[in-house]
């Protein structure tokens, strides 16, 4: 299991390449596997102004880039209007040389949620996606329905923070 990271910052625009690199290895990974839930390749404009836009995260360890995830305040595609209770969590990814890591980052977003006096943490992954979503299952996280955007099926993720 890896290590906590050395350190947790807010991405910022120079770090559109680190972010990138990350998120397309978890992408090829999800491949090999026979899973397409991610591009291949992310546009970096794209990733530049969802950095400019989201709270998106970079975790080091000595020194390198090892995982990100971004947070936001609302996610209308996906969960619809909802009341401000929420931060939703997208972009999850770490390094496969640093498997373990993601699920400290969600515990680190809990705590994110929880300090923002946010009662939940939501996500949603691929639908089809079954090693992911018993993943999240056994984090604490309970199934909340479906989506179907851009011809996915989402499966919705909640967790109560907000417990002591």
């Amino acid at each position: 299991m890896a290590e906590a990271w050395t350190d947790l910052r807010r991405a910022g625009e120079n770090d559109v390449e680190e972010v990138a690199a990350i998120l397309e290895e978890a992408a090829a990974w999800l491949r090999s596997r026979g899973i397409d839930q991610w591009p291949a390749r992310w546009p970096r404009s794209w990733l530049a102004a969802r950095i400019r836009e989201a709270e998106c995260y970079l975790a080091l360890r000595d020194g390198r880039a090892a995982g990100t995830l971004s947070l936001q305040r609302s996610d209308l595609p996906i969960w619809g209007e909802r009341p401000p209770d929420a931060l939703y969590v997208h972009r999850l990814a770490v390094r496969r040389r640093d498997a373990g890591l993601g699920r400290r980052l969600l515990t680190w977003a809990e705590q994110a949620a929880a300090a923002t006096g946010r009662r939940y943490l939501r996500l949603d992954c691929l639908a089809e996606n079954r090693q992911l979503t018993a993943y999240y299952e056994r984090a604490g996280y309970c199934h909340r329905g479906e989506v179907r955007v851009a011809r996915r099926t989402s499966s919705l993720y909640e967790k109560d923070v907000a417990q002591p």
